[in-house]
């Protein structure tokens, strides 16, 4: 993977740890662990540790990253909705802005819902209230 290939990604895994607009720290070492592996097992060029330490998650667009990610990437589309999981899942809480942001990765890449629905939770937000005895929640605002 090129350089500019692996500093898109990075971005992209990185806005999958901070998607919960909380970290722990777990979710950021999973997304160096998977970058070492597509890197060949070696250590991260000094580009990306800076990426990965200098990451403003307010200042991370999704769009411009996708976009950059289609014309620098040789990943497949999957499997890099995959790798967001695998971040998603690290800290072992899947909170519902983490799996809005696989759908809206997804979505930024061009991709049907079809494609990666087995990957997101599906569920419907009045049966949800219903089964709490509550009003649904308004949606997370977009970001």
């Amino acid at each position: 993977m090129s350089d500019a290939g692996l500093l898109v990604v990075t971005d992209i895994l990185l806005g999958a740890a901070h998607a919960d607009g909380t970290s722990d720290g777990t979710e950021v070492m999973a997304v160096r662990d998977l970058l070492k592996e597509l890197h060949g097992g070696k250590d991260l060029p000094a580009d990306v540790e800076a990426r990965i330490t200098g990451f403003d998650p307010k200042k991370f667009s999704l769009d411009k990253s996708a976009a950059e990610f289609t014309k620098t990437s040789k990943l497949d589309k999957r499997k890099l909705l995959e790798l967001c999981c695998t971040i998603r899942d690290a800290d072992e809480e899947i909170d519902f802005a983490e799996d809005e942001y696989i759908k809206n990765v997804g979505k930024a890449l061009g991709m049907k819902a079809s494609e990666y629905a087995d990957l997101t939770l599906d569920y419907e937000m009045e049966d949800v209230a219903t089964s709490l005895g509550t009003k649904p929640p308004k949606p997370p605002p977009k970001k």
